[in-house]
């Protein structure tokens, strides 16, 4: 998986876009015209003045002529937005979702998710309701359509808590 930390751009010449070179991001737009110069690639003399991402290492697509200030600006959000706890599997998740845009706010866009790490509904289930502070906090009408009351009521008398008196009523042992 290529992840949102590692991101790579090939830059090179717009006339000869082989003729370039790799960088990770976040990286300056002048270094990255100090290289390409220093190279031969672009300045004066090579006929080359103008740059464009020709391949890349990323999660997502990116046009050729993106800029690098905001691809930069992109990848130091995404990498506030880990630091904060989120891992790249579900970074990238989660844009795949579309549940995040790719843009300079990926960290606030993440801020305001719910983020619940579960094996399964159920696991899921039991965290939202222990994050609400219990079942006592759910409304009466999700208790009532969530909860099987038959079964309680038959698990409390198999177990022993109860037992069921001739005439209809039942006494808590």
């Amino acid at each position: 998986m290529i992840k949102f930390s590692e991101i790579k751009i090939f830059v090179g010449a717009l006339n000869v876009p082989s003729l370039g070179q790799w960088f990770t991001l976040p990286v300056s737009p002048s270094r990255v015209t100090q290289v390409l110069t220093d190279k031969g690639a672009i300045g004066s003399g090579t006929g080359n003045e103008e740059i464009m991402i020709s391949d890349y290492e990323a999660p997502f697509k990116i046009d050729p002529y993106e800029s690098i200030v905001k691809l930069n600006n992109m990848v130091e959000s995404a990498k506030r937005a880990l630091e904060n706890g989120v891992d790249e599997q579900t970074l990238a998740d989660l844009y795949d979702q579309g549940l995040v845009l790719l843009d300079n706010q990926i960290d606030s866009q993440v801020e305001n998710l719910t983020i619940i790490k579960a094996e399964d509904e159920d696991d899921l289930a039991n965290e939202v309701i222990s994050r609400l502070g219990g079942v006592g906090q759910l409304s009466n009408e999700d208790i009532n359509y969530y909860f099987d009351f038959k079964k309680y009521g038959h698990d409390l008398i198999f177990g022993g808590d109860f037992t069921k008196l001739p005439h209809g009523d039942y006494v808590g042992l």
